[in-house]
């Protein structure tokens, strides 16, 4: 019991001489605490689930290699280790899979970082037992932590950035019509084009895939087709810059031909021929936020702030839209 007193810091039970003995036994002997042992009496086990839930691609797809997911993970593993956590990360394809994890694995929290059908997390709200906060969510659930950006005002920026530089065939690049975060950003550049008297026009929507092939696909065909789309917005940096690849496997020069806007503002934009111009919602401090949301919840019960927390958006600018005036 005094052992266990020292090495819980429970020092007002145990004279300085006791403590620096066994402090130096504990050194000499290179003791580490069992922290499963500890967990299993403390019902405390300083690990944090961390889920990567799109449904899709199958078990063999490398989600890490997706540059938005990675920039996420790195931020948050890194200030849970700050603060004395583990991290557990699990890519699923089934929601099966969460509830095996919930009932066998004792997490202190868990993170959804990339939840492509999200209104699946109320049923495990109760089943968790523990803090669950998820990114970019259409949802109002009174326990979830939930940070996401403010996607519709995202497109609509990006998409009047590119009429204020004489666009107005604009293209927009993604696969929306499913996906409510997807929705939320075509939206944007609907209004954008509203509001500056610019007929939509249905063709010039390019139903791919956010990736990067979905962007290759997207260039070439613009390319290819030789209509009169002088500019593409699209909802991820990766796939930007697939636009711009098949632009110009279709011959097209990129900004003189093709002027093209990314989302996300990841690193990687800054490596681009040209530098491209993105949508920053800033990673960084959304993982942060998220992250801090959680740690404050499992420590007190409750947040301070709201549960539900939208974050502005900007616009970077860089090299890949060109002005047509």
């Amino acid at each position: 019991m005094t052992v266990s007193n020292v090495i819980n810091g429970k020092h007002d039970r145990v004279s300085a001489k006791t403590i620096a003995k066994i402090n130096a036994l504990i050194e000499e002997y290179g003791y580490v605490p069992n922290l499963s042992a500890r967990s299993l009496t403390n019902k405390v086990s300083n690990i944090i689930g961390i889920i990567i839930a799109p449904f899709q691609n199958g078990e063999e797809y490398n989600h890490l290699e997706n540059p938005y997911i990675g920039t996420l993970f790195g931020t948050i593993e890194k200030e849970l280790r700050k603060n004395g956590y583990f991290t557990m990360l699990r890519s699923i394809t089934e929601k099966s899979d969460i509830l095996s994890l919930i009932k066998n694995w004792n997490v202190d929290g868990i993170i959804f970082l990339y939840p492509e059908k999200p209104e699946f997390i109320q049923s495990f709200m109760n089943i968790a037992k523990c803090p669950i906060a998820i990114f970019d969510a259409d949802l109002r659930i009174p326990d979830l932590i939930n940070v996401s950006s403010d996607d519709w005002h995202g497109l609509y920026l990006s998409t009047r950035y590119m009429i204020s530089h004489g666009h107005s065939h604009i293209a927009f690049v993604a696969d929306y019509k499913t996906n409510p975060l997807l929705t939320s950003r075509f939206r944007g550049y609907l209004s954008a084009l509203e509001e500056c008297g610019i007929p939509f026009r249905r063709e010039y929507v390019f139903p791919c895939p956010p990736t990067y092939e979905g962007g290759v696909e997207a260039g070439k065909e613009i390319a290819l087709s030789r209509n009169e789309i002088t500019a593409a917005v699209t909802t991820a940096d990766i796939c930007a810059i697939g636009v711009m690849e098949g632009a110009r496997m279709g011959g097209y020069r990129v900004p003189v031909d093709l002027s093209v806007i990314g989302y996300d503002n990841l690193p990687l934009c800054n490596y681009t021929t040209p530098k491209l111009t993105s949508i920053s919602q800033d990673l960084t401090r959304k993982a942060l936020q998220c992250t801090w949301l959680l740690l404050e919840k499992i420590k007190t019960g409750t947040t301070k702030t709201p549960s539900k927390i939208i974050m502005g958006v900007e616009l970077i600018e860089r090299q890949s839209v060109i002005s047509l005036y």
